[in-house]
């Protein structure tokens, strides 16, 4: 749950200031850049939080 908290927070905070710097640089090749990274960044996110729901990489105390 920690992981998913802190993920979505680094997530917005990311795209937010990213979002941002490629609107007041107006140049269309970093924004697609932008837009590039921030889908395969929700991508990632999804896929971990997914993976954590899962119980795959959780660890047992055997």
């Amino acid at each position: 749950m920690d992981n998913m908290i802190t993920g979505v927070l680094s997530a917005t905070l990311f795209i937010a200031f990213a979002a941002g710097l490629a609107e007041s640089i107006n140049a269309i090749p970093f924004m697609i850049i932008v837009a590039i990274v921030s889908v395969m960044l929700l991508v990632d996110l999804v896929q971990s939080i997914k993976q954590g729901f899962s119980g795959k990489d959780q660890q047992r105390d055997d």
